[in-house]
């Protein structure tokens, strides 16, 4: 995670992490995983997990792993990285675009034309009185349109990233086909593809509730309503708590930088999540690991006995 996505999550959210409804415990949904497996599996879940942790480098799988796939390792190494590449490109130029659109000559013209900014006998002013109504129609006639725009780019993401890993599944599975042993992690990663898919599906929706909750927290001071000497001086400070060093010239702008390293963030954390997924699974695990299965087939059938 770099420092600029880093520094988004406190601006956009309040907080230095992103929240789902509760902080992701590792250690506890791990141990609940393996409360519904057999010892053996559980000791090599624990096993495989704590390896890649305690030494990277093992993620460099060898013939000597079971459910390894070496096409699919290859696929998942030159893949995952080079469409998380395509997709920092896609937000450059995205960014790009909404600077652009938010410049301050464009801000001042939509926020006149909608009414947003008037003038009385004080000066220039923004006629919001700061109830939720009022803030999401200047939302919906400013914000809205960039935030549904990186929600296209999100999804295409998740799209094919997705259909990736399909086809690395599929090689998967056939070119172990013939060890039964090396259906224990496909079967595991088959296991999980609803909850992943839904957890992915909440990061995404999160993306407009975090947007909006972030552009409303400028507007619902109830301190005195504030006058400029002209329309183009109150529609640069529209939204000013969003700039409060003035290192932009409007507050929109501001706004913008924060959200293209907030979504580009989190569309790229998606992609990362995904390659580190597929470089735990195809290491496959040690044929070591396979003596707990063994030791456990002789105690069952004894106990049978």
């Amino acid at each position: 995670m770099d420092e600029a996505f880093r520094r988004s999550i406190r601006k956009m959210t309040g907080s230095s992490l992103v929240r789902l409804g509760g902080r992701l415990n590792r250690t506890a949904v791990t141990a609940s995983l393996a409360g519904s497996m057999e010892v053996p599996w559980a000791i090599a879940l624990f096993e495989h997990l704590d390896a890649t942790l305690a030494d990277p480098e093992s993620l460099m799988s060898g013939a000597e792993m079971v459910s390894y796939s070496a096409s699919s390792w290859q696929g998942a190494e030159s893949h995952f990285p080079a469409l998380c590449e395509e997709f920092k490109k896609r937000f450059e130029d995205f960014r790009l675009k909404w600077l652009q659109r938010f410049s301050t000559e464009d801000v001042h013209r939509n926020l006149l034309q909608g009414g947003w900014i008037l003038q009385d006998e004080q000066g220039w002013y923004l006629a919001l009185k700061g109830n939720i109504k009022e803030i999401r129609s200047l939302y919906h006639a400013t914000i809205h349109l960039m935030v549904g725009d990186a929600e296209k780019l999100l999804v295409m993401m998740v799209s094919r990233a997705s259909h990736l890993q399909d086809g690395l599944g599929k090689i998967w599975h056939k070119e172990i086909a013939l060890s039964p042993i090396s259906k224990l992690l496909p079967s595991l990663e088959a296991s999980l593809r609803d909850q992943e898919e839904a957890y992915v599906a909440r990061l995404r929706g999160s993306l407009s509730q975090v947007t909006f909750q972030r552009f409303a927290g400028a507007f619902r001071s109830t301190r005195k309503t504030r006058h400029y000497h002209s329309s183009v001086a109150c529609a640069r400070h529209v939204g000013e708590l969003w700039n409060p060093a003035e290192a932009y010239e409007n507050a929109f702008l501001a706004f913008v930088e924060d959200f293209c390293d907030y979504a580009r963030g989190i569309t790229l954390l998606i992609g990362e999540w995904y390659q580190r997924k597929w470089q735990l699974y195809l290491r496959g695990f040690s044929r070591g690991q396979l003596d707990l299965f063994a030791r456990s087939s002789v105690k069952f059938t004894t106990h049978q006995t």
